[in-house]
């Protein structure tokens, strides 16, 4: 009935990524890793950090485009050992961000058509998923290659039944708008957003050739904290952007600070070759740079912990995420909370949150279902 993966001896696929140079140095490395640990095996390097050096991989047996390997697992189903099934809906990016190398390598969208999403969530329920994360290089683009959108496959899934609880990985600021939102309520959609804004200052993000302002975003954050209660927000920051001086930097974290954002993902600027950033230069200190980001990570953790603080004496649906020797659960709106009782991974459960720390949450479990 379905498909599983067939494990072949003595075959070592790395998977290879460049969205960052650091991302890139890690894929070289967990290659040439390979190389010693494995010096027997068929090595294949695959992935995008192939295709713009493929040099770095030359002592790979093989060395497959993403094309050829997107062809090689099309149709085939996974098991995950994780506690939620990550579902990629989408592959390719065609965005003209300057700072992103990612549309240079991966910009053919291919979606998966809604008959597979369905069958494959059919898949995830058969092994006892109760939660499908809906990931994609840019998930909003969702359908563009199949005349559709990410509302029409939304609308598809909703009717199936006992669909598990619906989560969305990371989506574009464009295409969080009143539609979708609708969409999403029709749903039993998780209570977590994250939005990759990367900048609140007008003149950054237009430099950065984002196709949004920061108004956009103020009214983008207003809907989402109108449609949803309890809702946490995560967001992407890129800090020490050339042209980002501490002006361009203090409205940015006078933005975050003012918004119902919970989390953040802080990243200081690299330049990328072969990006139209690239011949800005990099004028922004190592040091400013990480001033900056430590700046942003006190103000979002203080945020974070008052957010916690208003769901004390709440209850929560959670999934059992086992983090090392502690015992926790994922609520739907992306909080970790911390229990005594032991139950394995994947198992859902009611718990109620009892006390809030300044860096835990913890609870009891008051119904197992």
């Amino acid at each position: 009935m379905f498909k599983k993966y067939s494990y072949i001896k003595d075959l070592v696929i790395v998977n290879t990524c460049c969205v960052t140079k650091t991302a890139e140095a890690k894929s070289v490395h967990r290659f040439r890793s390979a190389l010693r640990k494995y010096p027997d095996s068929t090595i294949i390097a695959t992935g995008c950090a192939c295709r713009i050096h493929p040099e770095k991989f030359s002592e790979a047996h093989k060395v497959i485009d993403n094309i050829q390997r997107n062809l090689i697992i099309k149709g085939i189903l996974p098991e995950p050992n994780k506690s939620r099934y990550f579902l990629k809906i989408e592959d390719g990016c065609n965005e003209n961000c300057s700072y992103c190398i990612v549309s240079k390598v991966r910009d053919k969208i291919e979606s998966k058509g809604m008959y597979e999403v369905r069958h494959e969530i059919d898949w995830a329920k058969s092994l006892g998923y109760k939660e499908i994360v809906l990931v994609g290089a840019n998930i909003g683009l969702y359908g563009l290659d199949l005349g559709l959108d990410l509302r029409d496959l939304l609308r598809s899934i909703s009717t199936i039944p006992d669909l598990p609880r619906i989560r969305l990985s990371s989506i574009e600021p464009r295409f969080l708008d009143a539609e979708l939102i609708k969409s999403l309520k029709d749903l039993p959609m998780c209570r977590h957003f994250h939005i990759p804004i990367q900048s609140a200052d007008d003149y950054v993000l237009s430099q950065m050739r984002r196709c949004y302002n920061v108004l956009y975003l103020e009214n983008m954050f207003e809907l989402i904290s109108k449609n949803f209660n309890d809702v946490a927000i995560g967001a992407d920051l890129i800090v020490g952007f050339p042209g980002e001086r501490e002006k361009e930097f203090q409205n940015t974290h006078a933005f975050v600070e003012a918004q119902p954002i919970t989390h953040l993902h802080v990243f200081p600027y690299s330049p990328r070759p072969g990006t139209q950033a690239y011949e800005l230069g990099d004028p922004v200190s190592s040091q400013e740079k990480k001033q900056r980001l430590w700046d942003l990570k006190r103000m979002i953790s203080k945020k974070n912990y008052e957010f916690r603080r208003t769901l004390d004496g709440k209850q929560f649906d959670i999934i059992i995420e086992n983090d090392k020797n502690n015992i926790c659960g994922l609520t739907d709106n992306y909080i970790r909370i911390f229990i005594e009782e032991n139950y394995s991974n994947n198992r859902f459960l009611r718990a109620e949150i009892t006390r809030v720390a300044s860096d835990k949450t913890f609870g009891r479990v008051v119904k197992v279902y």
